[in-house]
């Protein structure tokens, strides 16, 4: 019984050892077995197909493998180390592993051709270089184009004010819509860059919040003052109103606060015909809220869902009636997210729209998250 016993060890010992055997012939990747003496005792068809014309059984394997100069091939198996290794061999580049195996004195070698992945890695990194240039040079660009243009925009704002402070009765009856209109398209050309400059930043992560207290009811005056002039031109009238009593400051990033509502303005002033356009400041239990209700042409339901996204606008195409990039609320969405701030929409087709601007009065606007889900 022993002895038939000791045969089946033998005889499956055999059984697993050529499996073992058949699975290294079989591989796609080249297999390697060294003895302590760093020897090659075992090479599979992979191994072989990767250096043709030489006889490896036999060969020391650092005259194959430049990168095993410095490695102990016994001290490998003694203390079961296993190292990764990259190499060129020809033209293709592998990937070794070196792994020791104490108990048959023996060390494998697994090999996995990487050549691809290499030109891949290497393809990246000349397309990352590739996008940094690019991103470099756009922004060079716009900024130099930007610089271009406000500076011929400021002194053709300039004069237009100065005509139209010096002139007369006679001049302002035929010449004060001119100037007018001037004035108001040079600007609007100044915002045009302003936006992409600001998207620009955005999307390159460029901008800096600085935070700093500031007074709400006085932005919206001077906002107010700076597009009386693009409303009148429509037949427009802004009014603002301030509800709170006492002070109605808060803690935000100036430049993005601003830019908020100016761009609501704008929308505003571009969608409205007829009618007017009210701002509003109000306290609502710890915030300080404000709301921006026109009598333009409102907008659907569906559209309120895409209302945000860069370049959106409801009516697209060239015989669209509204000019613009469509940049403007989508900045204005990025600016409230980067003060964590809320914003809200009202609004219906041809009944005017409502903007809510929510900012957090207890002093901590923009250092606080928001908690408040239902809000857009």
């Amino acid at each position: 019984m022993r002895k038939k016993h000791l045969r089946s060890e033998e005889t499956l010992r055999l059984q697993q050892a050529e499996s073992i055997a058949l699975f290294a012939e079989l591989s796609p990747d080249p297999i390697f077995r060294l003895d302590e003496s760093g020897k090659i005792t075992l090479a599979n068809n992979s191994a072989h197909k990767i250096f043709p014309h030489q006889v490896l059984l036999g060969e020391t394997v650092q005259n194959l493998f430049s990168f095993i100069q410095n490695k102990e091939i016994k001290e490998i198996i003694d203390q079961e180390k296993t190292i990764n290794q990259s190499a060129l061999i020809g033209n293709n580049y592998f990937q070794f592993i070196l792994e020791g195996i104490s108990k048959l004195n023996i060390c494998q070698v697994y090999g996995r051709d990487i050549t691809e992945l290499k030109n891949t890695e290497s393809n990246l990194k000349v397309a990352l270089i590739n996008a940094e240039e690019s991103k470099r040079l756009k922004e060079f660009f716009l900024a130099q184009i930007s610089h271009e243009i406000r500076s011929p925009l400021n002194v053709i704002v300039g004069c237009t004010d100065l005509l139209l402070d010096e002139s007369n009765d006679a001049m302002e009856r035929e010449f004060g819509s001119i100037l007018r209109s001037m004035k108001n398209n040079s600007k609007r050309l100044y915002r045009t860059f302003d936006l992409l400059l600001n998207m620009s930043q955005l999307q390159t992560g460029k901008y800096e919040v600085r935070l700093e207290k500031i007074d709400l009811h006085a932005l919206l005056k001077t906002l107010q003052s700076d597009y009386k002039s693009l409303a009148e031109e429509k037949g427009l009238v802004i009014n603002l109103t301030n509800s709170i009593k006492e002070d109605a400051s808060v803690i935000a990033d100036h430049y993005s606060i601003t830019q908020i509502f100016a761009n609501l303005i704008d929308n505003s002033i571009k969608y409205t015909n007829k009618g007017e356009i009210n701002l509003n400041i109000y306290r609502n239990n710890t915030n300080i809220c404000v709301d921006l209700t026109d009598t333009g042409k409102g907008m659907s339901k569906e559209y309120i869902d895409k209302l945000f996204a860069p370049f959106s606008q409801e009516e697209m195409g060239y015989t669209r009636r509204y000019e613009g990039t469509g940049l403007g609320l989508a900045l204005v969405k990025s600016f409230i997210d980067i003060n964590k701030a809320q914003i809200k929409v009202k609004s219906e087709l041809n009944s005017g729209t409502t903007f809510t601007v929510i900012l957090n009065g207890d002093k901590k606007w923009g250092l606080q998250p928001n908690k408040n889900p239902d809000f857009l």
